[in-house]
């Protein structure tokens, strides 16, 4: 009983302190006039996927690979199958497919990449180091092209700087201490989270990578629930559908790349398969968007029902 309560007060101090985290850093990054497009596509960014981060990279640590590779590939589907898919059943979505030709192959090509090189039957250390120069090259590119898009960025500046002056900027050092309590938090839930997962597993007689894939993925793909089921219902489906291709790319390059750069992750053939099964979700998202440009609900439905049944077949093994 001792184990699931820490699960649980593990999950609350994850999600708790990547938000403090985020809202710290963000506001101490205007306090010093960072412009809100680097914000977003760091700090937030970056924010956003940090308890998969410290958890893979805690797992990886304590060698507990399963969990470590179970986190981001359950993640990944959640974000696909359960998150879009609800998104979708809520309000149907029409996103930008500009953004889309250009984010979606990035992200089916990244986990294709990641599955292909599992086939040698390890994600080695050199993998991982491979995983995070990704990622400093995807930020960078991402930097350059949001960039490019004078109007867009010119505004969001004028605005967020309209707000600044409105609500004024407290004392950096609140803010230092904001992203210090969440880093702490993080840190210590992360050491509940996988201590009690993998006596859970334990307990019913489950491998840690079931666990890790289907109780850890969706308990930390919360905020990118929420964002997304916020975006739809605002009609704004470049949020909801970037919120996930975003948060995706960063658990390959960054949460992937960490835990396997601290220890090389194993991969059986079953978990090979759940790779393949990852990719899968990736390409028939990208699909479904491109089809007449809708994301409906048929759709949908279709993707929380694949996720409903990838998580029994996990459960079945």
């Amino acid at each position: 009983m001792l184990d699931y309560v820490l699960f649980a007060a593990g999950l609350f101090f994850v999600l708790a302190g990547a938000r403090w985290l985020v809202s710290g850093s963000s506001r101490l990054a205007a306090t010093f006039r960072v412009p809100p497009v680097v914000i977003g596509l760091t700090v937030v960014g970056f924010g956003t996927s940090a308890p998969e981060m410290v958890i893979s990279g805690l797992a990886s640590y304590e060698h507990q690979p399963g969990i470590a590779l179970g986190n981001v590939v359950g993640s990944n589907v959640a974000n696909v199958g359960l998150v879009l898919g609800t998104a979708a059943l809520l309000v149907p979505l029409r996103p930008n497919l500009t953004v889309l030709r250009r984010e979606g192959p990035l992200m089916l090509g990244i986990s294709a990449g990641v599955a292909l090189a599992a086939t040698s039957g390890a994600i080695e250390q050199w993998m991982g180091v491979i995983l995070l120069a990704g990622l400093v090259i995807y930020v960078i590119g991402s930097f350059v092209i949001v960039r490019g898009e004078d109007e867009a960025i010119t505004a969001s500046i004028e605005a967020y700087e309209r707000r600044r002056r409105l609500i004024g900027v407290p004392d950096p050092v609140t803010h230092l201490g904001t992203v210090a309590g969440g880093m702490a938090a993080l840190i210590l839930g992360a050491h509940f989270l996988v201590d009690s997962a993998s006596a859970i597993a334990v307990d019913l007689g489950l491998p840690e990578f079931v666990v890790a894939s289907t109780i850890i993925a969706v308990g930390t793909s919360v905020p990118e629930l929420a964002t997304s089921l916020v975006a739809a219902l605002r009609k704004q489906a470049d949020l909801a559908l970037g919120n996930i291709i975003g948060s995706n790319v960063f658990n390959l390059l960054g949460v992937l790349g960490l835990a396997a750069t601290i220890d090389a992750i194993p991969v059986s053939s079953a978990r090979l398969l759940d790779l393949v099964v990852m990719v899968a979700f990736s390409l028939v998202a990208i699909y479904f968007s491109r089809t007449g440009g809708v994301l409906g609900r048929l759709e949908g439905s279709i993707l929380v029902s694949a996720y409903a049944g990838f998580t029994a077949f996990l459960f079945l093994q």
